[in-house]
């Protein structure tokens, strides 16, 4: 008796293809994400020190960003707590 083994074809997915383009929007939300994906990544160790100036140069735009641009309510609030007062 010989055995034989049979090759079978596994059947690969075959991609989507996106009918359009979408376009994608960004919230402040995705942003402030980002930004704490960032600081995550470094209290885990995740860049190497070579890593480390463009990680600290792209957090300090995305934090620069964010307080120019959240909503004023927001940006007084977040001033109060960092122990600022309104009367500065």
């Amino acid at each position: 008796m010989t055995d034989k083994k049979e090759n079978k074809e596994i059947p690969m997915p075959k991609p989507e293809m996106p009918a359009e383009e979408e376009t994608v929007n960004l919230s402040i939300q995705d942003i402030v994400n980002c930004k704490t994906i960032i600081e995550i990544a470094s209290a885990k160790g995740a860049f190497e020190a070579k890593e480390l100036t463009v990680v600290g140069v792209t957090y300090d735009r995305i934090t620069k960003w964010l307080l120019a641009n959240q909503p004023q309510k927001d940006a007084e609030e977040t001033s109060t707590a960092e122990g600022e007062t309104k009367n500065d």
